[in-house]
């Protein structure tokens, strides 16, 4: 026979149909006495209560490569993250207030400091910020023509949990960035079983630099 819930739904269906509401009656009486019916429903619903108080209690074999102890760490992590308050609207005015930032690195790096005094989670970012401007400028790159712009990669490097760049022709800053990457520290970290290894990453696009020839 068909599970409860998909029974319950044709029954909906089928009863508010005018045509359809006395034959579903009959139905409803050959799968479930009302009784029956109403007893199936809350056993139903005390399995729900149960499965969510201990989603594993039940569960089938393990045949992935998480162990259910690495499950439950999981669960739990989630289970924090939806019980802990939402920020608070001077904090996301803040957040905002980063990601509307578009300047030279320079003028960026000014502001960044500004906002951390009252955002002090973003310190070492700022910080880190600074040590690669200045590794940059030791390296002869001209930091004050490099552009930043706060909600940079958001929709397309989102995987990157670091810093994030990209490349462009200055002849044209319409076209498609030629390169783009980031650092991805916390997936080496992640696949490592907890040991983090720096790492960086990016992307070139030949056809970019062929159709450009020298104007990058």
């Amino acid at each position: 026979s068909p599970p409860l819930r998909l029974r319950l739904r044709l029954w909906l269906r089928l009863f508010f149909r005018r045509r359809s509401r006395s034959r579903c009656l009959l139905r409803l009486r050959s799968w479930y006495s009302l009784a029956a019916l109403s007893s199936a429903i809350n056993v139903d619903l005390l399995n729900s209560e149960r499965a969510i108080a201990n989603p594993l209690a039940d569960a089938a074999p393990s045949i992935g490569l998480r162990s259910r102890g690495e499950v439950q760490a999981r669960i739990d992590a989630l289970r924090a993250d939806a019980a802990t308050a939402p920020i608070s609207g001077d904090e996301m005015a803040l957040i905002d207030a980063i990601l509307s930032l578009d300047d030279s690195c320079p003028h960026v790096l000014s502001s960044l400091r500004d906002i951390a005094v009252d955002l002090p989670a973003i310190d070492g970012a700022v910080r880190a910020f600074a040590a690669r401007l200045d590794a940059l400028s030791g390296k002869g790159v001209n930091v004050d023509a490099l552009a930043f712009e706060g909600s940079y990669g958001r929709t397309s490097l989102e995987y990157y949990d670091g810093f994030v760049f990209g490349f462009y022709a200055a002849a044209d800053y319409l076209m498609p960035p030629v390169a783009t990457g980031g650092r991805y520290d916390a997936l080496t970290a992640r696949l490592g079983a907890g040991r983090a290894v720096p790492a960086v990453g990016g992307v070139v696009r030949p056809d970019l630099v062929v159709a450009l020839r020298g104007d990058v």
